[in-house]
């Protein structure tokens, strides 16, 4: 019992002094935190990664449409959502885009991603088909809309 009250009244002790006595910032504290948000920032992936994985997901979500794979074409549409998300939520953007990437989403991508979605879910095929084209198309719509038709995908 008297080593339980003396491990008790040391861990008390131990409390009071770090509780007296609160870290001290370092001087330099700033200068470190705007060298790592600049680092950060180099080293953010530029939109062109985006649209790369994008493409990818729309690669493998044709594909899938094409084995009716609904759970894969559902997970594709997903991924591509999500990946665009990131996208918005890191503020990434180019010289090239015309207006912020949330809304050339809105306007291109948003209703034909949804519909694939609800197509997925449903397992119909012809509307899976018919909004793959019009997703594909309004890649390129928006690819010629930011001065970028040399960047056309095919279905």
């Amino acid at each position: 019992m008297k080593s339980f009250i003396f491990c008790l009244f040391c861990a008390g002790a131990l409390l009071m002094v770090h509780g007296c006595n609160p870290r001290q910032e370092p001087d330099n504290i700033h200068a470190e935190i705007d060298s790592l948000k600049s680092l950060t920032e180099e080293l953010k992936p530029g939109l062109g990664e985006f649209m790369l994985l994008i493409r990818a997901h729309h690669d493998s979500l044709g594909r899938a449409i094409g084995l009716k794979d609904f759970e894969r074409a559902a997970y594709e549409v997903d991924e591509i959502k999500e990946t665009a998300e990131k996208v918005k939520k890191l503020n990434i953007t180019n010289d090239k885009l015309q207006h912020p990437f949330a809304e050339l989403y809105k306007k291109w991508l948003e209703s034909p991603l949804q519909t694939l979605a609800d197509a997925a879910s449903k397992k119909n095929e012809q509307v899976l088909k018919n909004n793959f084209i019009s997703l594909t198309n309004n890649c390129n719509g928006c690819h010629y809309e930011n001065n970028m038709p040399f960047m056309k995908i095919g279905y």
